[in-house]
């Protein structure tokens, strides 16, 4: 059997949240509302659409950038998107990117979860120091999910025609070929 690799792990899951949000915003695009759609927040205290795919994509190219040890290098996006057409590049641009990633750059199966060099990440006052998969597993994947879906439950909440599938076909995809 062969061993899970840390790319499989994480880029391939970055991969797939990157297609399933250029779905939703695509299909957000058809929308006759669609021209509000980057403004829009799910509720008053929470940041908009236009944020969070932003986020979402800064956080998988950071997390790309960490685990290969800075092989997969790029200039910082303007997080300056105000449309759906522009939100949709910009997951487009993340997304070939993240495809430019070599599985070879990861570690593999158990070095890859034993690999002790450490990945510093600062939140608020806070630094932590976590392993390429701590911080995989524990910071970056569940961080591009929680936009992913916030974005997918702005655009519900507005009227964009989306069901469960939406999100779930770039991740089942691959099972199903």
């Amino acid at each position: 059997m062969a061993s899970l690799s840390l790319y499989d792990a994480s880029i391939k899951i970055l991969i797939s949240a990157h297609e399933s949000l250029v779905h939703i915003l695509q299909k957000a695009s058809e929308h006759p509302d669609a021209a509000s759609f980057p403004a829009t927040r799910l509720y008053e205290d929470m940041l908009p659409l236009s944020f969070q795919v932003q986020i979402a994509s800064n956080i998988a190219l950071k997390t790309a950038h960490r685990l290969t040890a800075g092989k997969l290098s790029f200039d910082a996006f303007a997080d300056d998107e105000k449309t759906i057409d522009e939100l949709i590049a910009r997951a487009d641009k993340t997304l070939a990117l993240l495809r430019s990633v070599n599985a070879e750059d990861l570690p593999v199966g158990v070095e890859a979860v034993n690999d002790t060099k450490s990945i510093e990440l600062a939140m608020g006052p806070k630094t932590f120091s976590l392993t390429p998969a701590g911080y995989a597993f524990g910071f970056g994947l569940p961080n591009v999910f929680f936009h992913v879906s916030t974005a997918y439950g702005i655009l519900r909440s507005k009227g964009v025609p989306l069901g469960k599938m939406d999100f779930l076909q770039s991740f089942m995809a691959p099972q199903l070929a």
